[in-house]
């Protein structure tokens, strides 16, 4: 089972919809775990119940229309509700195809006589379809209605005649007025209507240069993709770009499921003077308290670490390092040399119910190896870039930051040597047992 996410339900209006159906499809066991188990795979939570209730959409319209109409043949099998590089960012079931038509099956609001609907399956030439279904899903018994349809012609003429536009989310809010309700007059169309007699749009060229700006709109973003959607992170000029070439959709998909399996680098452990063993793995090792000098370790090289002489530029910058704070290093190699990452936390306020913890990052060089000539340090939230800074001459200073955040915020980092050289660090969190 799917877990539904909360929404604010208007009873009386839930109840005032569902009369407008009294006919329901009935979904067999199977086709409802089809539907879940297309869903397990999307990454985003909210996503996830939007594919299921799509899903059952789809095959509930399947079922419908071999009840209804069982000389119409249907092929739901190519629908990109079954296509993570769709699903996980549209919840619709395009490319389906009944006879010669394109249809395109659109889940039904059940609380709203609104439906938001994406703007692709509408305005990207290669997802419009000849008809757009809307079907209702009743998923606690498994049930699934007709609601209504139109054309691609007539979505047409009344986007213009009601100057809709584009939401901020990507969909647009489409009044059920716009749909015929009458089953028979689809099944009519759909018998005797010829394909050509609905317009569908031509596919339009897409530049390398728009194509290069998006992908590097997500590589920027890569660390934040887990947790957020495209369209907020992409524009509506990008989306339009996005949903055209499904290589784009594809490196979002590769590049999101990546930052979701990053370990998160627990720097409350270090307050307790531990280390979990994914970030040790990840080469970070403590160091001594409360001088802050390198742990023991059965690596040498360590021994002769020059944390002092980060210290004293940083007091020279005016940052006091307390004797509680705890802190590790981890070293990032690359052709034109080697840094030394050093990440040092403290707790700034502990008698608040949310206390506030400070993490520093400073950029130092290995002994006896030489560093990178030019450095670049970002730090990012989950909303927005905090610092971003370069250092063109590295054996003139020294390239740090301070972030400070709440409990249970995360801070990502991004390290470039050399204009050329990029470490993307799994984000740094604090969590308290």
């Amino acid at each position: 089972m799917i877990d539904q996410p909360l929404t604010n339900l208007d009873v009386t209006e839930l109840l005032d919809w569902y009369a407008l159906n009294p006919a329901y499809t009935e979904l067999s066991p199977e086709r409802c775990q089809l539907a879940a188990n297309n869903s397990k795979d999307v990454i985003h939570l909210q996503q996830r119940w939007q594919v299921y209730v799509n899903g059952l959409a789809v095959l509930g319209f399947a079922d419908w229309l071999a009840e209804r109409a069982p000389d119409l043949t249907i092929n739901i099998n190519h629908a990109t509700i079954w296509q993570p590089i769709y699903g996980n960012i549209l919840a619709a079931g395009c490319h389906i195809q009944v006879g010669d038509f394109r249809v395109c099956v659109l889940n039904a609001s059940n609380f709203s006589s609104q439906h938001s609907l994406p703007f692709a399956v509408f305005d990207i030439p290669d997802l419009a379809a000849h008809f757009y279904i809307l079907m209702q899903v009743e998923e606690e018994s498994s049930q699934v209605a007709f609601a209504g349809f139109m054309t691609y012609e007539q979505f047409c003429l009344q986007r213009k005649r009601e100057d809709l536009k584009i939401e901020t989310d990507w969909n647009y809010r489409i009044d059920q007025s716009w749909f015929n309700g009458d089953a028979n007059a689809l099944l009519l169309n759909l018998r005797c209507l010829q394909p050509d007699a609905i317009s569908l749009p031509q596919l339009t060229s897409v530049s390398e240069a728009e194509v290069r700006s998006v992908r590097q709109k997500i590589t920027e973003n890569k660390s934040l993709l887990a947790k957020k959607n495209p369209w907020q992170i992409l524009s509506i000029a990008d989306a339009k770009v996005f949903f055209s070439q499904p290589e784009l959709l594809k490196y979002w998909l590769d590049t999101a499921k990546n930052a979701n399996n990053q370990p998160l680098i627990n720097v409350g452990l270090w307050l307790r003077d531990r280390i979990d063993m994914a970030t040790q793995e990840l080469g970070w090792m403590l160091m001594n308290t409360p001088s802050l000098s390198p742990a023991p370790m059965r690596s040498l090289r360590l021994i002769n670490d020059n944390f002092d002489q980060i210290r004293s530029s940083l007091e020279t910058e005016g940052v006091h390092i307390p004797a509680h704070a705890r802190g590790a290093f981890r070293d990032l190699e690359c052709e034109s040399g080697c840094i030394r990452f050093y990440a040092i936390t403290w707790i700034i306020s502990e008698t608040d119910e949310n206390p506030e913890w400070l993490l520093l990052v400073a950029l130092g060089g290995q002994p006896g190896t030489p560093m990178p000539k030019t450095l670049q340090l970002e730090i990012k939230d989950e909303n927005q870039s905090l610092f971003n800074e370069s250092l063109f001459d590295t054996s003139r200073g020294v390239l740090f930051a301070q972030v400070i955040g709440n409990i249970g915020e995360n801070f990502w980092v991004k390290v470039t040597a050399d204009q050329q050289f990029t470490f993307d660090i799994p984000p740094f969190g604090l969590e308290l047992e």
